[in-house]
């Protein structure tokens, strides 16, 4: 299985990093609090947005982007709107192998109204595969393995799968 990068460590980037690992992926799950980052370390739970959620063991915790991204074929965000072009800004020199970028953010940058692909693509520029997840799903119930959908959508069939 592929390692994965998830960058936000709030409910939602937990909650998808906990069905990643399910799923035997490797990830490394990297936020920007070091305070947050390490309780998560330690309790192996967020216990913030998911305290009743055990984070498996293949979930590395990881405070540094770029060795949370290095080691990672695929990288997915889930960041508030308005932190995604800086995210992708400071993600753009840790890229080195990757071969695809997804986000679970919803919304338009707020200071362009650009969609997000568009954002994806002005930064990372526009052959990079990518994709969006959305659903009508909620972090809790995602990470508590209860029924929900999400669907991608992708401009790459093979991506997307």
């Amino acid at each position: 299985m592929a390692s994965i990068a998830v960058l936000g460590a709030g409910s939602w980037g937990s909650a998808l990093a906990i069905v990643l690992a399910r799923n035997g992926h490797q990830v490394r799950l990297w936020g920007h609090h070091p305070g947050h980052l390490a309780v998560l370390a330690r309790e192996r739970c967020n216990v913030r947005y998911l305290p009743n959620t055990r984070l498996p063991d293949n979930i590395l915790i990881e405070g540094n982007l770029n060795q949370a991204v290095r080691a990672c074929r695929h990288v997915l965000l889930a960041v508030p709107s308005q932190a995604f072009r800086p995210l992708l800004l400071q993600l753009k020199p840790c890229m080195t192998d990757l071969t695809g970028i997804a986000w679970a953010t919803k919304g338009l940058e707020l200071e362009t109204g650009l969609p997000l692909h568009r954002v994806v693509a002005d930064v990372l520029g526009p052959d990079l595969p990518a994709a969006v997840l959305s659903g009508p799903t909620f972090a809790g119930e995602v990470a508590a393995g209860q029924p929900t959908a999400i669907t991608v959508a992708s401009d790459s069939v093979e991506f997307a799968a």
